[in-house]
């Protein structure tokens, strides 16, 4: 330990670890203080997995988020945050694309970001199976909206929540807040896109007001459009907020720049029987 005098011999000829006491009581609390440390969880011994800040495993990092241990990543709401920050697994997502993650039901987000209207409402009480993600749009997109939406807010305009549904032909809400690459996706690659493409790269929809981007303001109009893949229990809309005059004129709602209607969070429902 002291790495100047030579391990003590004693009078049978065995040669110990340490030169004198002074120095095994220093080895003894150095070796205390180097042993590693076991998982947050009470019951689990294992040694703690750096990855997991605390957790010796995935699923022991997600069930200290779940029973309020810590503190959950931002984003994706289920493994603890590092240094404050988002886990280490969505750190490493790119920069500047779009991504989506959990809203926890009874957190103050969801309740903030649905805003919940009458319609949805009616939505969620129809449905046996309701959740929420969030879409956070990359900054340079973020600016394009918030750009609109003030320079339209000087002429009286204002906010309005609708909802957009089309055909999802991906396994939306099974395997986590992933966006698919399908080209016929209409969920995804509107998400992706902030509504300047829908399926298969067109600009706009076709329908009874001419091209343009159509929405509706009760969520369960909306639903007449929405259709899903075989693979998938959901069915799947887009919350969207949409500038429009101060006064909102019909249920269906066209607008024809892409900028006007920003999608806000992704909801996914199942009918109940």
């Amino acid at each position: 330990v002291c790495g100047t005098k030579p391990k003590h011999v004693d009078s049978s000829g065995v040669k110990h670890s340490f030169c004198g006491r002074t120095c095994a009581a220093r080895g003894s609390t150095t070796g205390a203080a180097s042993k590693s440390p076991t998982c947050r969880i009470r019951s689990c011994n294992n040694v703690v997995d750096p990855i997991f800040q605390g957790f010796c495993s995935e699923d022991h990092a997600k069930q200290g988020v779940g029973t309020g241990l810590v503190q959950g990543c931002p984003r994706c709401k289920i493994l603890p945050q590092t240094n404050g920050q988002m886990c280490a697994r969505c750190a490493q997502l790119p920069a500047d694309v779009p991504r989506m993650w959990n809203i926890n039901h009874s957190g103050t987000v969801w309740r903030e970001c649905a805003g919940m209207t009458d319609g949805e409402m009616e939505i969620q009480q129809r449905s046996s199976s309701y959740s929420k993600y969030h879409i956070r749009l990359p900054s340079s997109l973020k600016k394009i909206h918030i750009g609109y939406q003030h320079l339209k807010s000087t002429g009286g305009s204002r906010l309005f929540r609708t909802f957009h549904a089309s055909q999802c032909i991906c396994d939306m809400g099974t395997n986590g807040p992933t966006l698919c690459n399908w080209g016929s996706c209409g969920i995804c690659n509107i998400v992706k896109s902030a509504f300047r493409e829908i399926a298969f790269g067109a600009p706009f929809n076709k329908g009874r007001h001419g091209n343009g981007l159509y929405s509706c303001a009760n969520p369960c109009r909306a639903d007449r459009y929405a259709t899903s893949c075989l693979s998938s229990p959901y069915r799947v809309m887009i919350a969207c907020d949409v500038v429009l005059p101060q006064v909102l004129m019909d249920e269906l709602i066209v607008v024809r720049d892409s900028a006007a209607i920003t999608p806000r969070y992704v909801v996914m429902y199942t009918k109940a029987k």
